[in-house]
């Protein structure tokens, strides 16, 4: 009978412990920001930062049902990598204009040589 008490009391303790974990509402709200300024960005024109964009997406849908089961530590770990993923995305898509923009600057600079 003893037994039958602790092990209740183990899950009750367990289940109030789970509970405990705030919901990650920061990480959220940061989250969605760097996916939509990976979106602002042009990463879904650029093949390797889409994917990574679209696995961002991906973790924070997954992190948001996550949410809704109670799960809040695991969505929370979710949240930090579809940030990392959408900022991933960001520096992608900002390398690409920048070269992008390096090579249009070479080209005027062979253009200008050329007419001298």
């Amino acid at each position: 009978m003893m037994t039958k008490w602790m092990s209740v009391g183990g899950i009750a303790l367990c289940a109030v412990g789970c509970a405990s974990y705030p919901a990650p509402t920061a990480r959220m709200a940061q989250s969605m920001s760097s996916v939509s300024v990976a979106q602002e960005q042009g990463a879904a024109a650029n093949p390797q930062a889409n994917d990574y964009l679209t696995r961002a997406n991906e973790e924070l849908a997954n992190a948001k049902k996550l949410v809704d089961d109670g799960n809040n530590e695991r969505a929370d770990y979710m949240l930090m990598r579809a940030d990392a993923d959408a900022k991933l995305a960001i520096e992608i898509a900002k390398a690409q204009k920048a070269d992008v923009a390096a090579q249009s600057a070479q080209a005027q600079a062979k253009t200008l040589q050329q007419a001298h």
